[in-house]
């Protein structure tokens, strides 16, 4: 229901308009990672835009590891299985890679992000 009340796009447009906010940041992943528990959701983000949106905010703010942590999150969900195969795709051809990587190198102290980074990068293999 609260994805069809028109959620997404005021979230990443939130997340554009406030790039500098960390704030903003973590609080938009958090939604958008809440949604992509749904499947059918996955691909309705990723078409919004919100795997840029997602991997800007992590290059942005790589100093906050909560926020890292929940782009790790995010990202995993949006590559899961393979009825996300064009999310897979999408993230890699994003550099979602090396953005994945720099969050784990940067926070090598927090076994959270290296968990769930692991988990995204695993995700993106299954393609």
């Amino acid at each position: 229901a609260i994805a069809a009340a028109g959620v997404i796009p005021v979230v990443l447009a939130a997340m554009v308009a406030h790039r500098n906010n960390v704030e903003v940041q973590e609080n938009g992943c958090v939604v958008l990672t809440h949604l992509a528990m749904n499947t059918n959701i996955r691909t309705v983000i990723a078409a919004a835009g919100g795997i840029s949106v997602v991997l800007a905010a992590m290059t942005a703010h790589q100093g906050h590891a909560s926020l890292q942590w929940q782009g790790c999150v995010m990202l995993k969900r949006l590559a899961a299985d393979n009825q996300n195969a064009d999310n897979q795709t999408e993230i890699v051809a994003a550099r979602g890679i090396p953005v994945l990587l720099a969050a784990m190198v940067a926070r090598k102290g927090h076994a959270d992000v290296q968990a769930q980074g692991c988990w995204a990068l695993s995700n993106l293999t299954v393609n």
